[in-house]
């Protein structure tokens, strides 16, 4: 999975390069029987996403979008590419790192089967490293903290999981992150997916607070475990109890 060498091109200019729509929208008839899967095609996730009042929200780096079911990536991908778009438009060289950052912990998604998985993570690796590349004019390396901060948000942001059961492979509850901006850096705070929905259960995380949306702008204390850190270092994945 995220093989470097996979996406460092060797090339000297770099240009931004359009998406490239899957052909096949069904991959089998007993995946469609037994799962129900029937992949969006490009022109139809565009047209959806060109509604005025989703386009405001693309324009808001910390207005969130989540796909419960989100296949290959077709929903995940465009959004980030079209959020990346105004990032590239509005942001300095210098602030482009953490504006991208935070345009891409806006996204979430859940997806059932793990061959999806891997290919929505990998396509929207594929559209941060290929934005990063035209807007700064040069290779990202795997051991920059940028790099390793865009890898840790996709695994964190976009994960494997039941919808209508709440629960991944494991059989426990999906879990998410949200990145608070918290004077100039983030905060992470994790809730369950559940928590969305149903706040009866005390051993739901988030549940104890009411119902939570992911477009709530409260910040609960009693999930924050982790310690407020530079948006290029989430990776590092500090928590409270570890400090010093």
């Amino acid at each position: 999975m995220f093989d470097d060498q996979e996406f460092i091109s060797d090339q000297n200019q770099f240009e931004l390069k359009e998406n490239v729509e899957s052909i096949k929208l069904i991959k089998s008839k007993e995946r469609v029987q037994n799962h129900g899967e029937v992949f969006t095609p490009k022109w139809m996730v565009q047209k959806m996403l060109a509604e005025p009042a989703i386009q405001v929200k693309l324009q808001d780096l910390h207005a969130t979008f989540l796909e419960p079911s989100a296949g290959e990536g077709a929903f995940l991908v465009e959004i980030l590419h079209q959020k990346l778009n105004y990032v590239d438009q509005t942001a300095s060289k210098t602030n482009w790192p953490k504006q991208a950052l935070w345009a891409l912990m806006s996204i979430y998604g859940i997806e059932l089967l793990q061959d999806n998985l891997i290919k929505a993570r990998t396509a929207m690796m594929e559209v941060v490293i290929n934005h990063y590349q035209a807007v700064m004019q040069k290779k990202l390396t795997s051991s920059t903290d940028f790099y390793k901060a865009v890898k840790f948000v996709i695994h964190t942001n976009i994960v494997q999981g039941n919808t209508l059961e709440y629960t991944n492979k494991e059989g426990q509850l999906i879990e998410f992150s949200h990145w608070w901006p918290v004077e100039g850096k983030v905060q992470r705070e994790v809730f369950t997916y559940k928590s969305l929905f149903n706040n009866s259960d005390v051993d739901d995380v988030g549940a104890a607070d009411g119902q939570l949306s992911l477009f709530d702008e409260s910040l609960s204390e009693e999930n924050n475990e982790y310690v407020l850190c530079e948006v290029t270092k989430v990776y590092e994945e500090e928590r409270k109890n570890d400090e010093k």
